[in-house]
């Protein structure tokens, strides 16, 4: 079995996932956060604070993909 990260654990925990699920949401914000110029941190920050409608709808239809677009248009600059 593999050991989750300290990140994954906080991610985990903060939004009650599985260890496959936490694995997942690490590697989405670690995604959101290269394209957007933004550390993972300030990322997870804003999903604890600002994505609540996101989360919900990630919890009915599972699109991570989904989750993924929403969120990085949310970040990033409109020019």
């Amino acid at each position: 079995m593999i050991q989750l990260t300290s990140f994954e654990k906080e991610l985990q925990l903060e939004f009650t996932l599985s260890d496959r699920d936490a694995r997942r949401m690490d590697r989405v914000v670690t995604d959101i956060a290269a394209l957007v110029g933004m550390d993972k941190f300030e990322v997870f920050d804003f999903l604890k604070f600002g994505c609540e409608e996101e989360l919900s709808q990630l919890k009915i239809d599972y699109d991570w993909k989904r989750l993924q677009k929403s969120i990085q248009f949310r970040l990033k600059k409109q020019t």
